[in-house]
């Protein structure tokens, strides 16, 4: 009777694995801590938040299982259909989708709600580095690298409409796969010049459309209003830093009570005090509160682990024999990990309040699944078989 062997069935680089579970586990245990507040404003209590992050990431490591017993290269075929259709579906959730917070963000697809952004985010890291791998023997054209620049720029200008720091994140994951990609530093950066000129001039528009026109379009308003906050400066002249509820975030200062309260080695797991003041104490400030718990040991071991998984993704480029699939690696890689310091940063008071949640960490949804694909991709990369290079032929 042959026996049962775990080797056998999960392939791909052993220590991405670990990783996965690793942070997993550390949010199921996250989670329970920090939803006390809302357990009691709803009528779930908080083992049942917890059960609830358990199942998402039962589904989420059975997700990743599955893409990961794939050929990378079958994704590529796929993520090209649904990269014609991004725009669409963007423009779609901007019309008709489901407004939270006063940004729309979500759709419904037969009863199932997830926030378009982490599709697009897939799509265009996959064709991105698609496009790249096609292109290595032809960057000295910039007429070449046009794809590449048209999409991102469609598909990062439409999510900033109803997600600036998400179109941000991925627009940085952008250039920097395009940097790994060989494009040449000099088309680099006229793209940096361009895109920060086109930031800068957004802001300037939204700035003059609010003081002046006393209107608001997308998501301006916010970013004027969280930048107030953050620089502790009334740039729109309302007399009012950070929108009508003046003065700065309330909600950052809770997170940067819970560092302080922390301490080196924090209060202990459970006895965070901030959690039940802090309105997304479960999401978007969750860091503030592994802090206050496990202390600056804890954050820094949370810190470290999503370095550790980033240097994993970038030790595939050596290890993988196609351009597509290092580039594939890196790209998903770099967004989770972008989307984690971002996180971080906000709740230690380095950046201004986005939203960002803490991958595979913060209170599940469609989101943390989306993240088990990514590293389903990411895994299947890793299992570095020998591949015939249809993707990476230059036309």
């Amino acid at each position: 009777m042959s026996t049962f062997k775990i080797k056998d069935h999960l392939k791909g680089d052993p220590q991405i694995w670990f990783i996965t579970l690793l942070l997993s586990c550390f949010g199921i245990a996250a989670v329970y801590s920090s939803v006390s507040a809302l357990a009691y404003r709803s009528s779930m209590s908080s083992e049942a938040y917890m059960f609830r992050q358990l199942s998402f990431v039962l589904v989420g490591l059975g997700i990743t299982y599955v893409v990961h017993r794939f050929n990378f290269l079958n994704f590529a075929p796929l993520a090209k259909v649904l990269l014609w259709l991004s725009p669409l579906i963007l423009v779609y959730t901007l019309t008709f989708g489901h407004s939270v917070g006063g940004a729309k963000r979500w759709i419904s697809v037969m009863g199932w709600t997830f926030q378009t952004s982490d599709l697009i985010r897939l799509v265009l890291i996959t064709n991105l580095a698609a496009m790249l791998a096609r292109k290595q023997n032809a960057m000295d054209k910039f007429k070449n690298l046009w794809p590449i620049i048209i999409w991102s720029g469609i598909l990062c200008g439409l999510l900033a409409i109803s997600s600036f720091s998400t179109s941000v994140i991925l627009g940085v994951t952008c250039f920097m796969l395009m940097i790994i990609g060989r494009v040449p530093r000099k088309y680099i950066f006229r793209m940096v010049a361009s895109v920060f000129i086109g930031l800068c001039l957004t802001f300037l528009a939204g700035l003059f459309s609010k003081a002046v026109l006393h209107k608001s379009f997308g998501r301006t308003e916010t970013v004027i209003n969280r930048t107030e906050s953050f620089l502790n400066i009334d740039l729109d002249g309302n007399e009012l830093i950070g929108g009508e509820l003046g003065s700065v975030s309330e909600q950052q200062d809770q997170a940067l009570a819970a560092i302080a309260r922390g301490g080196l080695v924090g209060v202990g797991p459970g006895r965070s005090a901030v959690k039940n003041k802090l309105a997304e104490a479960y999401s978007d400030f969750i860091y503030s509160i592994i802090i206050e718990e496990y202390g600056l040991l804890g954050g820094i071991v949370v810190m470290f682990t999503y370095l550790w998984l980033l240097a994993r993704g970038l030790k595939n480029i050596d290890q993988t024999k196609q351009a597509f699939g290092g580039l594939l690696s890196i790209g998903l890689t770099l967004s989770i990990v972008f989307q984690a310091f971002a996180h971080m940063f906000i709740n230690v008071g380095l950046g201004p309040v986005t939203g960002q949640t803490l991958p595979l960490i913060s209170k599940g949804g469609t989101s943390i699944l989306f993240t088990f694909v990514a590293i389903g991709i990411v895994l299947s990369v890793s299992k570095n078989e020998e591949i015939a290079p249809s993707v990476t032929k230059s036309k």
